[in-house]
């Protein structure tokens, strides 16, 4: 058994239609709605805020392979300096499983064209788990040279294509290298964060606001 088989399912604690966007050398989101104005990848390392949380930790991290010292703690360790390699062909892939389902809304890469070249990816697919326990594609994304966290937003569209829920609910995400820069075979991602949007729990959001005098006497829990 070689490094890569001694790694393989490696692990750490830690169906609409398909969108497709493409990023251009400066990180450029050619679709009706970009995702990044800036058009360029971020510098800035993605963490949670009164709006999202990094649920990473809350799953179980998988690899399709690894080169030895370079898995999941290096993909997982907050550090651009340190990345996962795969050793193996195409396609490569990252698999998060959650004990339950979750509300996912973001997935980031941080991807880095002048350091690893061929083995930067060039196209990438999100599959998840659907209601009928089946793996789908629901979105794929294509680099060309990228540099910096990228982000991908994961939603629930209706028959019309319209957004009505801003995430997916599932147990299983996937990340599926379909293929690299320059057609390399083996892929480094240098970072990947999974975030769930934050649940507005508040008082004032579950009970109804009484403005006829007759039923303010019920405001009150007696």
């Amino acid at each position: 058994m070689n490094d890569s088989e001694g790694e393989y399912y490696s692990r750490f604690r830690g169906s609409p239609g398909v969108d497709r966007i493409s990023i251009s050398v400066s990180g450029t989101i050619n679709r009706n709605e970009p995702e990044n104005p800036s058009n360029q990848g971020q510098k800035e390392k993605p963490s949670s805020d009164e709006t999202r949380r990094e649920i990473g930790d809350e799953g179980v991290w998988s690899l399709s392979s690894t080169k030895l010292g370079n898995g999941i703690e290096q993909l997982r360790d907050d550090n651009i300096s340190t990345f996962w390699q795969s050793d193996d062909v195409q396609p490569h892939f990252i698999l998060i499983e959650f004990p339950k389902k979750k509300r996912v809304s973001e997935i980031w890469l941080y991807l880095d064209y002048k350091t690893d070249e061929s083995y930067t990816p060039s196209k990438i697919a999100i599959r998840i788990e659907n209601s009928f326990n089946e793996m789908v594609e629901i979105k794929t994304v294509d680099y060309d040279e990228p540099v910096g966290w990228y982000q991908i937003s994961l939603e629930e569209k209706n028959s019309e294509n319209e957004i009505y829920k801003p995430y997916v609910k599932t147990s299983i995400v996937q990340i599926m290298i379909l293929q690299n820069n320059h057609n390399g075979r083996d892929t480094h991602i240098r970072g990947a964060k999974i975030f769930a949007p934050r649940e507005n729990k508040s008082f004032d959001s579950t009970f109804p606001k009484f403005t006829n005098s007759e039923f303010t006497q019920f405001e009150g829990i007696r």
